[in-house]
């Protein structure tokens, strides 16, 4: 889990709402509410209905992780200043989360527009479907402008989109948090393959992975232009071949371009520290998972293949295993009582 290095003793600056009123215009209101709204409503009734029941080298990271984790145990102990007098922060509403595939993302986008959307807070939204750009980088005018408050500028960005860090500023305010979501790369390539039938067009399934040589798995095209190796890496607007040194700037960049770096099997955690993060309420994190496969239809992989797909996507293997890393830091300081209590009531 990535926390900014600021002190969490100082408050969280406040963030304004906007309220679009009159001024919005009349076919931005009816394309948000018509691909928001059903999401809302399908989240609401879900939760009154149910219960919440080895990489080719090591990377030394040039950030050290006590520096988040001490941010991480202030905003433990900072979050009220006066006992039970109540948070002396206020919510943040400027948000960019990238979007990644097959990484529990559409639970957290889910989470982003509900809470926008109980605020009458502006969102980026395509003209049709939901990718904004991808596989070329995001670029600012492909959000029509009839979507687009008069100011060009969006509370929320949640869909999916390839990452252009100049571009995708153009349309956040400058005091947007930046946040995204890793998954463990043998089990994101797995849930890919198979969510996108990519055997029908490579011809093989994922148990001949490891009867093939890794040149040949490593010159797979990308399926549909979009998909494929180190996928995290692909969707946060790199290549998906780097070298040594370039995966080692890469690590820095995103390390500190990114507010929140979210753990998807560690999603309740990822998300408590979340909500303090943004000083939101644990109703507002509130979760009704999306997109997720039942565990029947999930595949077993035996260890060969395993291995085989963590060499295929080593880069994002250390990518991940770095950002693994920050986040049990960052629980231990926040406190790990504190975290199975908030986590307990989270699922509660």
């Amino acid at each position: 889990m990535l926390l900014r290095k600021p002190s969490w003793v100082t408050h969280i600056h406040k963030s304004r709402v906007r309220l679009i009123g009159c001024k919005l215009n009349s076919v931005y209101t009816r394309h948000l509410k018509t691909a928001v709204g059903g999401v809302v409503v399908l989240t609401v009734v879900s939760l009154l209905l149910y219960a919440p029941t080895p990489a080719t080298f090591t990377y030394t990271p040039a950030h050290s992780l006590s520096g988040d984790a001490a941010a991480a145990a202030d905003m433990a102990e900072g979050e009220t200043s006066e006992g039970a007098s109540g948070p002396t922060c206020s919510p943040v509403t400027h948000l960019f989360f990238l979007k990644t595939h097959k990484c529990a993302s559409t639970t957290v986008q889910n989470i982003l527009f509900r809470f926008g959307y109980s605020r009458n807070l502006t969102f980026a939204l395509p003209a049709t479907g939901n990718y904004l750009g991808n596989p070329a980088l995001f670029q600012a005018k492909s959000i029509p402008k009839k979507l687009l408050p008069s100011d060009g500028l969006v509370d929320i960005f949640a869909v999916h989109s390839r990452l252009h860090p100049a571009q995708h500023s153009l349309v956040l305010y400058t005091d947007a948090r930046w946040l995204t979501v890793v998954r463990e790369p043998a089990a994101l390539y797995e849930s890919l393959f198979n969510y996108y039938h990519m055997n029908a067009a490579y011809g093989f399934g994922l148990q001949d992975f490891s009867k093939k040589s890794a040149q040949e798995l490593a010159s797979l095209p990308r399926y549909g232009g979009k998909l494929g190796k180190n996928q995290m890496l692909f969707d946060l607007g790199y290549p998906a071949d780097l070298t040594v040194t370039e995966l080692r700037r890469a690590l820095d960049e995103v390390d500190r371009r990114f507010d929140l770096v979210l753990i998807a099997e560690r999603m309740d955690e990822s998300l408590i520290l979340l909500r303090h993060f943004l000083c939101w309420s644990l109703y507002d994190v509130v979760v009704f998972t999306k997109n997720a496969r039942r565990n029947e239809v999930k595949k077993n992989l035996d260890a060969d293949t395993l291995q085989a797909l963590r060499e295929l996507n080593s880069a994002d293997v250390i990518l991940y295993e770095y950002f693994l890393a920050k986040h049990k830091e960052a629980v231990f300081a926040f406190g790990e009582t504190k975290m199975k209590d908030e986590v307990a009531a989270l699922r509660g």
